[in-house]
């Protein structure tokens, strides 16, 4: 049994009521959902608390699922759309300033990695959520395009497109381009 068939019979068996399927599923899933819902938030208990709520959303709605074999896509439109309605209240809670300032570059080599952070969170929402799957998560291209349901050549390019973008950035505050 491949493990796209296991995992289709994992759920099959939770939508049939089965608590400890789903706690596998819950297992199998849960830190990417994580790092999905950080990708958007750019918070960890945020982040926690949506993907808490993706599997209480999954949970609730699993009999909808149309397609088995299609889960982890599935689980992460929940992911995402949590993520999204949550950022879009706290932005209206929460007045923004009128212009924000970008943080003095670093200039110690260890100041390179909150850098390059703060040059993740201005990417645009989908390389951003690309960039931290594969460099945080440690997902591979077929991975990432199997959860966020997207072709494999399309993770490739946006990732592509993102490096270049964090590397903009991260010469504009005074980085110089690692050999």
């Amino acid at each position: 049994m491949t493990n796209g068939a296991a995992e289709q019979e994992i759920v099959r068996a939770a939508r049939n009521g089965d608590a400890e399927s789903f706690g596998v599923l819950y297992a199998r899933h849960y830190a990417t959902m994580l790092w999905l819902a950080y990708s958007i938030l750019l918070d960890r208990d945020l982040a926690e608390d949506t993907a808490q709520q993706t599997f209480v959303k999954a949970c609730e709605k699993l009999a909808d699922l149309k397609r088995l074999d299609c889960f982890g896509a599935w689980l992460a439109a929940i992911c995402r759309n949590e993520a999204h309605q949550l950022f879009r209240a706290r932005q209206r809670a929460v007045p923004m300033p009128e212009e924000v300032e970008c943080a003095e570059a670093p200039q110690t080599g260890h100041d390179r990695q909150d850098a390059v952070k703060a040059a993740v969170a201005q990417l645009a929402p989908m390389y951003r959520e690309i960039v931290i799957l594969h460099y945080y998560s440690r997902m591979d291209y077929r991975q990432i395009a199997s959860t966020l349901g997207i072709a494999g050549h399309t993770v490739r390019g946006r990732l592509f497109r993102a490096r270049r973008q964090i590397e903009q950035i991260l010469k504009r505050n005074g980085f110089p381009k690692r050999q």
